[in-house]
């Protein structure tokens, strides 16, 4: 499933966690890609 503008969007929960498990699970497990995006958008959350 490819939809990183999706994620983008969505996860905008405030608890980081949450929303980073959110993403990860919309990701098809062999999709590297949607993967690390997931971890992006962690990342942004604690700056």
């Amino acid at each position: 499933m490819k939809n990183y503008d999706f994620q983008e969007k969505h996860f905008q929960i405030s608890d980081p966690i949450e929303s980073y498990f959110e993403c990860i699970t919309s990701c098809d497990i062999r999709d590297g890609r949607c993967i690390s995006r997931c971890v992006e958008i962690l990342k942004r959350h604690e700056n």
